[in-house]
């Protein structure tokens, strides 16, 4: 049985869809966010022979601990896992992943679909395609045009149907049609709507001498990046807060190790780009039904402040 465990971006789809081309099919697909893996592996059971894919996740620190002790109790049942990512590790984490019997390929110099593709793809050309435009939105690189496209057309839904559908599309190599055009036109308009809508809502906040524009985002789709971007530009933000249910998205303009911040609030991530997992006090969740979302945003900020003063 082949197992695989990937993030729900383009990334994580592409790099399904490379290991699907290359092991000549896969038996069941599960789409998670870091800090679900101890969740994600202790509910995996194999009958048989199994072998588990893992892409695009990096553990976030606050789920460090249990997350090994279930991958122990898999590889020392027999059940073989690969792990390939390209967010930043801390050393002792590689080691205890390779000390749990994890084969480990971890690379922050390209996406996690060109590692995929390195290892595994190496020599297929609708793979190579794949990769290449996964890693132009990963990187934001924003040199394949393809990737803008597909990025969008992955996070058109959050269903798992929709994301299993998205990888046996990628898969089979039909990376563009008017389905796809029909969708991104969609995805498109959302977007203008939510990023004018941050663009008034967002707040900025000088801390500890830097500029920290914060925004609750309420929505679904994949823009926290897109906005990110907008808000350090059109604000001159050094830091970009978004605040969602359960959760915060951290972004930088190049001047702050935002990864840092985010592994001190039990999260991970990137230099640039990083987030963490939130349970606010009971009241803001009660408030946010209600659309009543300011005293959570501040309180999902002071969180940050906190840690980003004390640097």
């Amino acid at each position: 049985m082949k197992i695989v465990v990937t993030h729900t971006d383009l990334d994580g789809a592409a790099s399904a869809a490379i290991l699907t081309r290359s092991l000549g099919g896969v038996d069941k697909y599960v789409f998670t966010q870091p800090h679900l893996l101890p969740r994600v592996f202790s509910a995996i059971k194999c009958p048989g022979e199994c072998e588990v894919y893992v892409c695009d996740l990096s553990p976030n620190s606050d789920g460090l601990e249990p997350l090994l002790e279930t991958l122990r109790r898999l590889t020392g049942s027999g059940i073989r896992v690969w792990w390939f990512d390209h967010h930043v590790w801390d050393p002792p984490w590689i080691e205890m992943f390779l000390n749990a019997g994890v084969r480990l390929y971890q690379d922050t110099s390209t996406c996690t679909a060109g590692i995929v593709y390195r290892e595994l793809g190496s020599g297929d050309a609708v793979s190579e395609r794949i990769a290449r435009a996964a890693c132009s939105l990963d990187l934001w690189a924003f040199d394949d045009w393809l990737g803008n496209f597909l990025a969008r057309y992955v996070g058109n839904s959050r269903g798992e149907n929709w994301r299993r559908r998205v990888v046996a599309r990628l898969a089979s190599g039909s990376l563009m049609d008017e389905e796809v055009l029909r969708v991104v036109e969609d995805s498109v308009d959302r977007e203008l709507r939510i990023l004018s809508e941050a663009l008034k809502k967002c707040k900025l906040k000088n801390l500890c001498g830097l500029r920290v524009a914060y925004y609750y985002k309420s929505v679904k789709d994949h823009v926290t990046s897109y906005v990110a971007s907008l808000l350090i530009s059109r604000l001159g933000a050094d830091v970009v807060v978004v605040c969602r249910k359960g959760s915060a998205s951290l972004r930088s303009g190049g001047g702050v190790d935002v990864r840092e911040i985010a592994k001190r609030l039990g999260g991970g991530g990137h230099r640039n780009a990083a987030g963490f997992s939130l349970r606010p006090p009971w009241v803001y969740r009660l408030l946010l039904p209600l659309g009543i979302a300011g005293p959570y945003v501040r309180w999902c900020l002071s969180k940050v402040e906190e840690v980003l003063c004390a640097r």
